[in-house]
């Protein structure tokens, strides 16, 4: 299903996008983030799409030694590079997999966080479903871009490539789909911040 998307986050491996370190205005947008999640100490947190594993360390160092990170991507490379900055993170495990045919684990999740991915998801009925299963109860989803929505669908639409028709959802369409999958959402936000989804099981 993801095999010419894999191929082209492959060859974005290096791109400023995918490898650089976050920025100041990054950084700010994240704290936003974790403000709303509140205290990740000791949380099980799964995240699909994590390429280079920018935010999955950050991700590590918030849930601490009691708390476990999963992380998946398509994307071999970005796999490889997420391993590379993990490699001394015990609570962290990385997968080259499609959340669609990952494997059932024991645990469930108190947090699936979406990070710049959910356009490029294939049926997304399908993977709100499985988050729906994969999450403890009250556990929550986030999606989170640092851009806002129209910014999103319009880099995806210019982009000439398999990523050209990976587009956002309307706030009516994503109230269905996240209905349809036992999952309410709490709010959405889409301001100069970026776009904010936080939803609950």
């Amino acid at each position: 299903m993801y095999r010419e998307k894999a191929a082209f986050f492959d060859a974005q491996v290096n791109a400023d996008w995918a490898s650089d370190s976050y920025g100041e205005v990054e950084l700010r947008k994240l704290d936003l983030l974790f403000s709303e999640t509140g205290s990740l100490s000791g949380k099980t947190i799964l995240e699909p799409g994590c390429g280079t594993g920018r935010l999955t360390e950050i991700l590590s160092q918030k849930v601490g030694n009691k708390g476990k990170v999963v992380a998946l991507d398509i994307s071999p490379e970005m796999v490889s590079a997420a391993r590379e900055k993990a490699k001394k993170n015990y609570n962290t495990d990385i997968f080259v997999a499609q959340i669609e045919l990952f494997p059932a684990l024991i645990e469930k999740f108190d947090l699936i966080l979406c990070h710049q991915v959910f356009p490029h998801i294939e049926d997304k009925s399908l993977i709100l479903s499985r988050f729906n299963d994969l999450l403890v109860p009250n556990g929550k989803v986030v999606i989170f871009h640092f851009i806002e929505f129209d910014e999103i669908n319009n880099v995806h639409r210019k982009a000439g490539s398999v990523v050209q028709n990976d587009m956002m959802p309307e706030n009516l369409e994503m109230e269905l789909l996240f209905n349809n999958a036992g999952l309410t959402i709490e709010f959405i936000r889409n301001d100069e911040n970026g776009y904010f989804l936080m939803a609950y099981k």
